[in-house]
């Protein structure tokens, strides 16, 4: 059985020098070497990810039951992902696009921009009497 402590300091500075190492490979690989920047970018955060899930959510200590009824949670976002999907992001038949708004006033539906005026309120402007 894995043993219950660890020192949060040497956790503390290898992140800090991951993200170092990251903020330096984003400033040194030029743009155009899309794959090459990303690609480390994304493994040093998955790097990082790794040791914030293993020892500050206490995951190295925990046992066999509880991992595995965390196993199960990205396929389940994923199935409520691709079961959305078609209903939201590929439906050309909607009645109101993404994006549209309500009218409060008359309870028509506005395009953005093409209202005469924006309908998106914020608190303390002279639209809404200063409220």
């Amino acid at each position: 059985m894995a043993e219950a402590h660890f020192n949060a300091n040497k956790i503390f500075i290898t992140l800090f020098i991951l993200t170092a190492v990251e903020v330096a490979w984003g400033s040194l690989v030029p743009y155009e070497m899309k794959p090459a920047l990303w690609g480390g970018l994304l493994i040093f955060a998955f790097w990082k990810g790794i040791l914030i899930f293993q020892y500050f959510m206490h995951m190295k200590f925990e046992g066999w039951i509880v991992k595995c009824l965390i196993a199960p949670t990205p396929i389940l976002i994923l199935i409520v992902y691709f079961a959305l999907l078609p209903d939201v992001a590929l439906n050309d038949d909607t009645l109101y696009q993404v994006g549209d708004q309500l009218d409060p006033e008359n309870g028509e539906v506005v395009e953005i921009g093409k209202g005469s005026r924006n309908l998106v309120l914020h608190a303390g402007s002279e639209e809404d009497g200063g409220h």
